[in-house]
């Protein structure tokens, strides 16, 4: 079957018109309502009431609507039939989503939307892509705060640890040139265009996640990230669709090998991108640094390194690395 929705891939196309119900109301939820009625849309908020009142009131100042219960909602969809239901990762689940894929209806996440709006002011900006838990949204800070060391004009966004929903991002008059994107599992079920120019997965989590992860992968153009101590996440790598050339990156708390991330007497290392990397390595750290930093720990330097990749991967010199280290240091004092 065809739909309107699988035509609709630039910010510049006609939105004007399309039936969309957007199933949770956060900060996520809310900016995708924000950014479609902009666009024209004609859209719908479904609520459990589980959100401000503040976010409630904006809903009818954008002119949206906003439907609060389960029922009213599935009263609703019975007479004005949407032509695509987006979902915020915790809403997945939600029984509108059964419903949608029973009656053929797409499902899309507020990172696939904002993937297929990327192009608002021009040139799209690469992605980088993390991915694993809370962790994954530290990681993308600390990935931003190497990109703004290395002058790039870089913000990190997406899942709500990262704390700006990227819509949020995409709408500001700056150009970016890049974005760093923090996604979950649950975002990734139903973000199938999205493809990062370099991707990390600093763990792999448990049952269906694990599927799920693998997911940030698809279509990486430069650099795959994966944590070495988590063998799950290196088979994610091995049975990813990327791009010729993209490499396989490792990162982790011992020495490296070739194209890894690692430590060696204290010194954080990159043995990835430079030239004579099998028989040198690029120092860019110490472990006291991170000490200062208040990320001295083993989640901290998986999140440090998997950053430094994908800075790395993106252009990032090693001077940027330990720039930004240093003033996370000086920020904690």
């Amino acid at each position: 079957m065809s739909h309107r929705w699988d035509a609709l891939r630039s910010w510049h196309h006609d939105w004007a018109g399309l039936r969309v119900m957007m199933v949770g109301l956060d900060t996520r939820g809310f900016a995708v309502a924000d950014t479609l009625t902009e666009l024209g849309a004609d859209v719908t908020v479904v609520s459990e009431g589980e959100h401000s009142s503040d976010l409630a009131q904006l809903v009818d100042v954008i002119g949206a609507r906003l439907i609060v219960g389960l029922q009213e909602a599935e009263d609703l969809v019975a007479q004005w039939r949407p032509d695509v239901l987006v979902v915020s990762a915790g809403s997945t689940e939600h029984p509108l989503v059964q419903w949608a894929d029973e009656e053929g209806v797409p499902v899309a996440s507020d990172i696939e939307l904002a993937w297929r709006l990327r192009d608002k002011n021009g040139e799209p900006a690469p992605w980088l892509l993390t991915a694993g838990g809370s962790e994954a949204g530290r990681a993308a800070h600390l990935t931003e705060a190497m990109l703004l060391a290395a002058g790039a004009r870089a913000m990190a966004c997406g899942d709500t640890t990262a704390g700006v929903p990227v819509l949020d991002a995409l709408r500001v008059p700056e150009q970016w040139e890049c974005l760093v994107v923090a996604v979950s599992a649950e975002d990734l079920r139903y973000s199938p265009s999205v493809a990062a120019w370099s991707a990390a997965c600093l763990t792999s989590g448990t049952g269906a996640a694990v599927d799920l992860l693998g997911r940030v992968y698809e279509g990486a153009q430069v650099a795959c990230v994966y944590n070495r101590a988590d063998d799950a996440t290196m088979h994610m790598v091995e049975e990813a669709e990327v791009e010729e050339g993209c490499r396989a990156i490792g990162f982790g708390a011992g020495i490296p090998g070739p194209s890894d991330f690692g430590v060696v007497e204290g010194i954080l290392c990159d043995r990835a991108f430079l030239e004579e990397r099998r028989e040198s390595a690029l120092e860019f750290g110490t472990v006291d640094m991170l000490d200062a930093a208040g990320l001295a720990t083993a989640s901290g330097l998986n999140e440090v390194l998997a950053a430094a990749a994908l800075a790395r991967s993106f252009g990032a010199p090693i001077s940027a690395l330990n720039a930004a280290l240093r003033g996370l240091g000086t920020a904690s004092e």
